[in-house]
């Protein structure tokens, strides 16, 4: 195909020779053993061709628009930018203003092949943008005016990019792009629409059935949660994070028996998985089993010591059970871990209301509220102490 285009195009310059004086044959070979490298993937040897003085004043100025035209895209595939833009300028002072080039020009500057240390964004759109002006419409070019203003943080000209494309033609890809386009922004139902259709196109894509799951998960739709990360699992079972959100999905949804058997099951893969310890303190909590649920918080501190949430809950079985020292140690060691959760110091306040240590309990209500005013309960009781 490509010997073809190029026999195509050095016959109509065959044509074009007739037109021309003896004193420009000489561009004429110019043009043509330049085109002849460029194809052949030899740039560096047609840009040294392309680059020889064609300013013969007989020379015709189409010959001389196609000698810079491939000087540009010679320079172009060897990424001399700098040169290449002052090839397209000086063919823009002659009135041409070449698409294709500019394309290519937007193209280099995503950094497909890695040449640079970074994409150049902002300059890639403005190429794009002015290849697109002068009438390059392609489903190539919307694609990489999608990838550069997603690089800009224009998520909104991005997806307006993809949803265009994807009315030219829909695959899996550009799908895929738009749901995780979606789901950057916070629409949850949209990324969720999106990763759908792409599961239409690709059954076997296991992260779109995560992806998935994790927008039910957010959603509070946990069914829907759990049916498609089951079928996440039928694709590959080796996946304990996977185990672990099915787990949750059943424990959001309440069906503790099931929660129970699959959180075992990520222990089971990963014994080191806390938060599995921790919801499986929960589920015991909620039965009153004490001794298996203070059991697992304290797997899940030890296999992350800085897991505040297992202190605060094994601190609220001590404070059930009026072990109330015990409480404090607890409640104490989640604020050490985070000194900036208002619920550590809403939870000591009341393990010192319980021990009459007035003072103490309004110290930790007044951080309470200062950490956040939604705590109304600690409002209550911080009025109740002051007598305010």
């Amino acid at each position: 195909m490509l010997n073809f285009k190029r026999s195509i195009i050095i016959c109509l310059f065959l044509v074009l020779v007739l037109s021309l004086t003896v004193g420009a044959e000489d561009n004429l070979q110019i043009l043509m053993s330049g085109m002849e490298n460029y194809y052949q993937g030899n740039y560096k040897k047609a840009l040294n061709i392309l680059n020889k003085d064609i300013e013969d004043k007989n020379i015709k100025q189409q010959l001389k628009v196609d000698i810079l035209y491939y000087r540009t895209l010679s320079q172009i595939k060897l990424y001399n930018i700098i040169e290449a833009k002052k090839t397209i300028k000086n063919l823009a002072n002659m009135g041409y203003e070449l698409g294709y080039l500019y394309r290519k020009l937007g193209e280099v500057y995503l950094n497909k092949n890695r040449q640079f240390d970074y994409p150049f964004y902002n300059e890639a759109r403005k190429n794009l943008k002015k290849a697109n002006t002068l009438g390059i419409n392609s489903v190539a070019l919307h694609n990489d005016l999608a990838v550069s203003y997603q690089g800009l943080n224009e998520i909104e000209k991005a997806i307006k990019e993809y949803e265009y494309i994807l009315k030219k033609r829909k695959d899996a890809v550009n799908f895929l792009n738009l749901a995780e386009l979606y789901k950057e922004k916070g629409d949850k139902e949209k990324a969720i629409k999106y990763y759908s259709k792409v599961l239409d196109e690709d059954t076997e894509n296991i992260s779109i059935y995560i992806n998935l799951g994790d927008l039910y998960l957010q959603n509070n739709e946990y069914k829907k949660a759990v049916d498609i990360l089951k079928e996440s699992i039928k694709l590959d079972n080796s996946f304990a994070a996977v185990y672990y959100k099915l787990a949750r999905a059943y424990y959001l949804s309440g069906n503790y028996k099931q929660s129970e058997e699959k959180f075992k099951e990520v222990i089971n893969r990963n014994k080191n998985y806390y938060q599995a310890y921790y919801y499986l303190g929960k589920i015991y909590e909620n039965r009153e089993n004490w001794q298996f649920a203070i059991y697992n918080y304290e797997q899940a501190i030890k296999y992350n010591p800085d897991f505040a949430d297992a202190y605060i809950s094994l601190g609220n079985i001590y404070l059930h059970q009026e072990n109330y020292y015990k409480a404090i140690s607890s409640f104490t060691s989640a604020i050490e871990k985070n000194e900036n959760y208002p619920e550590g110091h809403y939870r000591l306040a009341i393990t010192y209301n319980k021990l009459n240590m007035k003072e103490a309990a309004i110290k930790e209500l007044k951080t309470t509220l200062h950490l956040s005013s939604d705590y109304k309960q600690a409002e209550k009781l911080l009025t109740r102490l002051t007598g305010e």
